[in-house]
């Protein structure tokens, strides 16, 4: 005999939501799961490169949020004088994330931050790559809204920069 039995938020008292999944020869079932909102909502965006790239956008938040990156593949052949690089600009302050050299080796890094790497209110995440070599970078991210993103000034503060 199966029993129909449903979580319930006390707070919002609205039923917590659980996924339908499939297995090979079980059929339907549902199960509840306790996620990340990374791994829930999170977006992505690729890009590939074979010549010098001026500072362009990988993540912009929608308005006054902002973007929460949760995990990074950066791939680079080897090249002298080259770089990619990867900061946070809301057009006022700037803060890097990421800053490689592929002088003497292709650079391959592949990291799932789960420390929190968030940008500030309205700050953009942007690449550049210095010199001629082919590369890719992937980044999956999520974008807060303005309750959850904070001033740079207080982020600052916060991290000690």
């Amino acid at each position: 005999m199966a029993i129909r039995l449903i979580l319930i938020d006390a707070e919002t008292g609205k039923a917590i939501h659980s996924e339908p999944y499939n297995v090979e020869g079980e059929g339907e079932s549902r199960y509840l799961s306790t996620v990340t909102p990374q791994k829930t909502h999170c977006l992505w965006n690729n890009v590939n490169w074979a010549d010098a790239v001026a500072e362009t956008a990988l993540a912009s938040p929608s308005g006054d949020g902002s973007i929460e990156i949760c995990d990074l593949i950066v791939a680079g052949e080897k090249k002298n004088g080259g770089s990619i690089t990867i900061h946070f600009d809301d057009g006022t302050n700037e803060k890097g994330v990421l800053s490689t050299s592929v002088n003497d080796s292709a650079t391959n890094i592949s990291v799932n931050l789960a420390g929190k790497v968030q940008g500030w209110r309205s700050a953009t995440l942007y690449y550049t790559v210095v010199g001629t070599f082919t590369g890719s970078i992937l980044i999956t991210y999520i974008k807060h809204n303005k309750a959850h993103s904070k001033k740079y000034t207080d982020m600052a503060k916060e991290n000690g920069w």
